[in-house]
């Protein structure tokens, strides 16, 4: 009895399924001019592919440099602990860049930074010399440029930063001590100087060949710290910023808010309320049309966290001289109150941003 049992479980019981081996990963490979990108993560993979073309753009739209002769790059993306962000290797006469997209999460600069470094090594072993010998400064300069094509917001963000940052010295910059940003503004310093395309690129091989470039003379000028602070104060000042930044937009909107009349027993400030007790002043009406034409020409270029106090104080330069006193008074304490609401807020990302920053340069 318990045979027959045993046999009709037996015929009732379902082949076991055998295991199927898990699928191999995909590797994606992305082919560009810098190089052959490889790596299992398709996002990753075109994103780097994006920073390497742009620096290839960079040579050609802007120093109108040709392509470097081959072989391309060989550019992996892995994932391995305790190892460096980016390594670059000469593998006989072949350039292998490994991008570690395990150490962190934002990896822009990473990968911009990857991609200089190769297009420096590339350079190097194109001349027939070795591929690790370019300077710091150098790396980081292009790195920056690479950003900035990619993201144009950054160029005027590192432009107001530098006009209100000291300077480093040039012997930090030289030995790769200062901020990216300040190598950025020192490898433009020197293009402008250098004027041609041709000058500019035979310094860039120079540079990534390891040359030093304190030993280059640019229109009977050295290159030392006299020059360096003198083309970087004429870099900064020549360069009109596309949209101005938090501090700049305050400081315009203080200038066009703060009104100093002389209305017979000297210069005195007025606040908005006493401006319009006196309206009818030739003087007076002829500075608020100036103000209201000097606001709608700038008004765009505003940094957003003080659009709503520039908007207010446009509503009440465009009534001043036909709306009555009280709805006027009305309208400049809704001024006050935006800008004061702004400059909270600037305070707190402000804030936000040097913690940030300081514990990007903790983690560096």
């Amino acid at each position: 009895m318990l045979s027959l049992l045993a046999a009709c479980i037996l015929l009732t019981t379902p082949p076991a399924t055998p295991e199927v081996p898990p699928a191999e990963p995909h590797l994606y490979i992305n082919e560009t001019s810098l190089g052959v990108v490889l790596g299992y993560n398709l996002n990753e993979i075109s994103f780097v592919a994006s920073h390497c073309e742009a620096i290839n753009r960079y040579m050609e739209q802007v120093l109108f440099m040709p392509a470097l002769p081959p072989p391309k790059a060989r550019i992996e993306l892995v994932e391995t602990q305790n190892a460096s962000p980016v390594s670059v290797r000469n593998m006989s006469g072949e350039i292998l860049t490994q991008i570690n997209v395990n150490t962190q999460e934002d990896i822009t600069g990473q990968v911009a930074e990857a991609a200089a470094c190769t297009w420096l090594a590339r350079a190097a072993l194109a001349g027939g010399r070795p591929y690790d010998k370019s300077p710091l400064w150098l790396r980081q300069a292009l790195k920056s440029e690479i950003i900035g094509l990619l993201r144009p917001a950054m160029m005027d963000w590192w432009y107001r930063q530098g006009r209100t940052s000291t300077p480093s010295s040039l012997d930090k910059i030289i030995k790769g001590q200062a901020t990216d940003r300040e190598s950025f503004l020192f490898w433009r310093a020197v293009r402008s100087e250098m004027g041609s395309s041709a000058e500019q690129v035979k310094v860039l091989i120079n540079s990534a060949q390891g040359e030093d470039i304190l030993k280059l003379v640019v229109k009977n000028k050295s290159l030392d710290e006299n020059w360096w602070l003198t083309a970087r104060a004429n870099l900064l000042l020549s360069r009109t910023p596309v949209s101005l930044g938090m501090r700049e937009s305050a400081e315009t909107l203080d200038d066009l808010s703060r009104f100093v009349f002389d209305l017979g027993q000297g210069d005195i400030i007025l606040t908005g309320p006493m401006a319009v007790k006196n309206r009818d002043a030739p003087g007076v009406k002829l500075e608020m049309k100036s103000r209201l034409v000097a606001l709608r020409r700038e008004v765009l270029r505003q940094n957003p966290v003080y659009h709503n106090a520039w908007r207010t104080l446009g509503t009440w330069l465009e009534n001043f001289s036909t709306a009555k006193p009280e709805e006027l008074d009305q309208q400049w304490e809704e001024f006050l109150k935006e800008r004061s609401t702004a400059n909270e807020l600037r305070k707190e990302i402000e804030a936000a941003l040097s913690s940030g920053l300081s514990k990007k340069e903790g983690q560096q």
